[in-house]
């Protein structure tokens, strides 16, 4: 039996939770040293560990933390192949235009912003 993909909304649901910047610093942070305590992310962001719950509670919910509590104290883990299956298919982007990689690094493609009046 194949794999179930994700549905469209949920894949949407892990790109919302994406949308925040805090947000992407944190799975950064996870990608990057794996599994970390409340106040130790709080600690490498700069905020507070209320701030840093709020967030990972919102990245729990996308499914793409994992939560588990030693003692006192809580760590959160980044679940990779969760995001892997999010862009599932994806690849097949660099094969229609294998230069997209230098075109976004070089800011080319982007829509400019509309002008306040």
């Amino acid at each position: 039996m194949a794999a179930r993909r994700m549905t469209p909304d949920q894949r949407a649901k892990i790109f919302k939770a994406l949308s925040d910047p805090r947000r992407v610093d944190m799975v950064d942070l996870l990608a990057k040293h794996g599994a970390m305590c409340g106040t130790e992310l709080a600690e490498k962001l700069g905020v507070s560990v209320a701030l840093v719950s709020h967030h990972w509670e919102i990245l729990i919910d996308a499914g793409i933390l994992t939560k588990h509590r030693e003692g006192q104290l809580r760590f959160c883990s980044l679940d990779g192949a969760r995001i892997r299956e999010a862009t599932d298919g994806w690849d097949a982007c660099h094969a229609v235009c294998p230069d997209l990689g230098a075109l976004a690094a070089n800011g080319a493609g982007r829509v400019p912003a509309k002008k306040r009046v």
